[in-house]
């Protein structure tokens, strides 16, 4: 008897330790100092497509709220609020309870989810990094400017320093966090300044550690695919050849077209707005932007969304001044044909002739490219 009894004991206790992560869950809390408004509990899913909502509600006078979801496994959501930010949250616990000061919205508390306090907590750290870099990317905006090139050289170094311990830091908080959901979303973060290979590699030692987990079965099978077929940007098929012709609507519906814009320098942004390693660069984007404007150089951005008015709220809260268009229809597009785009973030820089020049630049890669042209 007891030899059948141990084994039943370990799986209720197996099934319990799983039913803690999966399931039912409740997400509660209190938000001050901000107005009667709708606040959603949405999903985040690992295919990339927009945010699903799973539970609503009206926030109470006194600031409380209560939203309710099932989660198949440890997942990525955000409780957005109708007025104001959104709070990434993991269901790692059945009973997850945020505070929130609206005043003092980045000081946010969490009980009941060691998940969401780390995916806090490391956004809080990699916050001051990314400024710091953002401010040396400034400061060779002006040293460009002054043409003073001992300091453009320690500033460079500088640079290369600061996305090296970036980099060192997030690679370090993956390898030891405990959530696969979690890893998913740091993994993307690092996407931002990682190269391919270091990212793949994080990905297939994260998904070994959590083997049953299809968000990190598709970062894995993603970034293995890209790793392999990924063709150095001094090899890509498109370069020293015109680059293929774009006619797509405007965000007025009126038709753009590349061909249009013969006689400047041009970069081609393949992005969209559900894409969070497109968004990390667009503000480093736009400062070399800003840098360059002026100097017959532009940017045309074509968007793989599918729905216009998110498409349109991320072209302004990420403050992309240049052209934009898009069909709106995500990887249904003919670009992604014609320019064979397996991935977004992807760019290609034309010449003045329409000719490609180089592609799959980064904003620190184009930044030095446009530094040679205009030089």
């Amino acid at each position: 008897m007891k030899k059948i009894i141990l084994p039943l004991l370990l799986a209720i206790l197996v099934l319990a330790c799983q039913e803690k992560k999966h399931g039912a869950f409740v997400v509660s809390g209190l938000v001050t100092n901000a107005p009667e408004q709708k606040i959603l509990l949405q999903e985040i899913p690992f295919a990339g497509e927009q945010p699903i909502t799973l539970d609503s509600a009206i926030l109470k006078k006194n600031g409380t709220f209560e939203l309710r979801a099932m989660g198949k496994e440890e997942g990525l959501y955000r409780l957005q609020l109708e007025k104001g930010p959104a709070i990434l949250v993991v269901n790692d616990g059945k009973s997850i309870r945020l505070t929130i000061d609206m005043d003092h919205f980045r000081q946010y508390k969490v009980e009941g989810s060691d998940a969401t306090l780390a995916i806090h907590n490391l956004m809080e750290s990699y916050q001051t990094k990314d400024s710091a870099l953002y401010q040396t990317f400034i400061l060779l905006d002006s040293l460009q400017k002054q043409k003073n090139d001992s300091a453009m050289t320690l500033a460079l170094s500088q640079r290369d320093l600061q996305v090296k311990g970036i980099n060192s830091f997030i690679g370090d908080f993956i390898i030891k966090s405990a959530s696969p959901a979690v890893k998913y979303y740091a993994i993307g973060l690092a996407s931002r300044t990682m190269q391919s290979e270091e990212l793949k590699t994080l990905a297939i030692a994260s998904a070994n550690d959590f083997k049953e987990h299809s968000g990190l079965a598709k970062l894995k099978s993603l970034l293995t695919v890209q790793a392999a077929t990924a063709t150095p940007a001094n090899n890509d098929p498109l370069i020293n050849k015109q680059a293929p012709e774009i006619s797509l609507p405007d965000v007025n519906g009126k038709i753009i077209t590349l061909s249009s814009f013969k006689g400047k320098y041009v970069l081609i942004d393949f992005w969209a707005s559900w894409c969070g390693p497109c968004r990390g660069e667009n503000p480093k984007l736009v400062a070399v932007f800003q840098k360059y404007k002026n100097k017959n150089f532009t940017i045309l951005g074509v968007s793989l969304d599918e729905e216009k008015d998110y498409w349109l709220q991320a072209i302004k809260a990420d403050q992309l001044t240049w052209t934009h268009v898009s069909d709106l229809k995500k990887w249904q597009s003919q670009v992604v044909t014609d320019y064979g785009i397996e991935s977004i973030p992807f760019s290609v820089l034309i010449d003045p002739n329409g000719k490609v020049i180089a592609s799959h630049l980064r904003s620190a890669e184009l930044d030095q490219q446009l530094a040679q042209i205009f030089k």
